[in-house]
């Protein structure tokens, strides 16, 4: 396995709990995604030349999947956050299940009514937006955070549902999730 540091990228490195993007680098297939330090490393099964023009392929129904997985989440915490006063404490996002951890207990009739308005702000397709607030911005906004964070903070809103500190894809409207679907164990 090589890895690859480009000076730039669009592939999305496994962070906050969520998976890496899948896709190809010159036409080699992008194993796994890394960040640390702020350096994202691509590991492929073959080496690249150093230096080289290097033509990246996100596989977008991944990234896609990621992207509706993640925005469903963000809804589902913001009112959970709004109506109970809950932090989200864990995110994890496989390619097969989302999971989510609150500082809260839920009961399954209030996850039940939570889903149905998760699927309600689905269907109003509410734009979802990012932007990176000055320092002063920041102080002032309510947002939701895991952690302490310093140097640029991206902001996902989800207007009128949420406001959360996050670095990951989005979708652009609500109605691109298509559906949420909670399931207890």
């Amino acid at each position: 396995v090589y890895a690859v540091i480009l000076d730039r990228t669009l592939f999305f490195p496994e962070e906050g709990g969520q998976s890496p993007d899948k896709g190809v680098i010159n036409g080699l297939e992008v194993i796994d995604v890394q960040i640390k330090k702020d350096i994202v490393t691509h590991y492929v099964a073959q080496s690249l030349e150093a230096g080289a023009l290097v033509h990246g392929i996100l596989d977008w129904k991944h990234r896609f999947s990621n992207m509706q997985q993640h925005s469903g989440e963000h809804i589902f915490s913001g009112l959970v956050y709004k109506k109970y006063g809950y932090m989200n404490v864990g995110f994890h996002l496989s390619d097969q299940i989302v999971t989510m951890d609150f500082d809260g207990p839920l009961t399954p009739f209030q996850i039940e009514e939570l889903e149905w308005e998760v699927n309600q702000v689905i269907v109003e397709n509410v734009e979802v937006k990012a932007a990176y607030p000055s320092r002063q911005e920041l102080d002032e906004l309510p947002y939701r955070s895991k952690k302490e964070l310093d140097g640029p903070i991206r902001i996902v809103e989800i207007v009128g549902y949420d406001l959360c500190a996050c670095c990951a894809p989005h979708v652009r409207r609500t109605g691109e999730i298509g559906m949420l679907k909670v399931m207890t164990v």
